[in-house]
């Protein structure tokens, strides 16, 4: 028993290291048997891309061209491109950096399989920062028939914003909208896509352009007529109550206007774009746009200088007013001969229409009265606007007495006459 114990302890490193070795040959040998490689593309997705730059070329990243898996057990269903995901991060890199290196994990969604090795290991990541600009709006169009006459483009915007990485923006020169004229004369009256273009005119990506579209209105005619038309002035609401429009001025008066001979035809006079008057209480100057039909255009200036005058309507008020009066020493009494006049008041009717009858008062000022029978001529104290038309009677008499003295008495009638 000891001989055998001996045998099986004797030289055990060397034993042991052998046992090892065996193990991992075989384990070697069974996954040698079962290691794939997987050549279809799968894409590389990137993570953290800031918001401040964008990927060049579009974001095209080289794929990932081989994997080496191999598979637990009995696999069934080979692998596809979606079994496997590969990612790059590109947390903290400068956009302005240039080409940077980062390294790509490669990882299986499908437990069946382990991803042992892929290619390639690595990219360059280049980032160009995102910026804007604003460039004017460009309209071109095909052939023109000869037989017709096109008036320039009105474009709505002018202007337009394009954004994009910075390598691509600052190529952009304008924003294109392709007009194709009609051979029957058609007017253009739509919105145009718009694409960013270069200098000589080709097609810039990627840029975004906002808005992306622009209204286009161009006049095309094939039988152009000409008509002088009176401008109206189309005014609409209504002046604040108590007011009232006084006049309306426009300048030019007469307009000529050129179009199909049929749209004009139909034209007794050319209105302009509606002006409100809504709270409007003196004088309102403004260029308006006239408002002309389809398929007629205005020769030379397409505004009109619009005044309108609006004025307070005015009118008379008349109260019966109590006499308040002002001034009264200490030590005296006052007596009037009357307590109350009639007072009439003019001015803007939306003013008179805000004094309050049952408060109206006159003032008759005795400061500087002493004692005796005065005549005082009672008067309102009224705002800035409005004007003492009348008041009846014009004076009144006050008797003013020391306190403690006897009244003054009454001066004899007069005898009749004959007596």
């Amino acid at each position: 028993m000891s001989r055998v114990l001996r045998a099986l302890v004797y030289n055990w490193p060397l034993k042991l290291l052998a046992i090892l070795l065996a193990t991992l040959l075989y384990t070697g040998l069974v996954v040698s048997q079962s290691n794939f490689d997987f050549d279809t593309a799968v894409p590389i997705r990137t993570l953290n891309e800031p918001d401040d730059a964008v990927l060049l070329n579009g974001g095209n990243l080289p794929p990932i061209s081989r994997i080496r898996y191999y598979a637990s057990g009995d696999v069934g269903t080979p692998p596809t491109p979606d079994s496997f995901r590969a990612t790059v991060n590109l947390a903290g890199i400068d956009p302005r950096a240039g080409s940077t290196y980062r390294t790509v994990e490669v990882e299986s969604v499908d437990p069946r399989f382990f991803v042992v090795d892929y290619e390639p290991r690595g990219i360059n990541i280049q980032l160009d920062p995102l910026v804007s600009k604003t460039v004017p709006v460009n309209i071109k169009t095909g052939p023109i028939p000869p037989n017709l006459e096109v008036r320039p483009p009105v474009l709505t915007p002018q202007t337009v914003t394009v954004s994009g990485p910075e390598s691509v923006v600052q190529l952009v020169v304008a924003a294109q909208a392709d007009v194709l004229i009609n051979a029957n004369g058609l007017v253009i009256d739509r919105d145009v896509p718009l694409i960013p273009v270069d200098i000589i005119g080709n097609l810039r990506s990627p840029v975004r352009v906002e808005p992306a579209s622009v209204h286009v209105l161009m006049a095309v005619f094939d039988d152009r007529g000409i008509k002088t038309l009176p401008v109206t002035a189309v005014v609409t609401g209504a002046a604040p109550a108590g007011y009232v429009v006084e006049s309306i001025t426009v300048v030019p008066s007469t307009i000529s206007v050129e179009g199909d001979p049929e749209v004009l035809s139909s034209l007794v006079r050319a209105d302009t774009e509606p002006i409100s008057i809504n709270a409007v209480t003196g004088l309102l100057e403004t260029d308006a746009k006239l408002a002309l039909p389809a398929g007629a255009l205005p020769i030379g200036a397409e505004t009109v200088h619009v005044t309108i005058q609006v004025r307070a309507q005015t009118g008379t008020r008349t109260f019966d007013a109590g006499v308040a009066l002002t001034g009264r020493r200490p030590g005296f009494d006052y007596v009037l001969s009357i307590g109350i006049v009639q007072v009439i008041v003019g001015g803007p009717l939306a003013d008179l229409e805000r004094l309050d009858a049952s408060q109206f008062t006159v003032a008759a000022d005795v400061a500087e009265l002493g004692p005796g029978t005065q005549q005082v001529a009672p008067a309102p104290n009224l705002q800035a606007g409005l004007r003492l038309l009348k008041v009846d009677p014009a004076t009144i008499t006050i008797t003013i007495t020391a306190q403690g003295s006897p009244p003054p008495s009454s001066p004899p009638s007069p005898l009749p006459s004959g007596g």
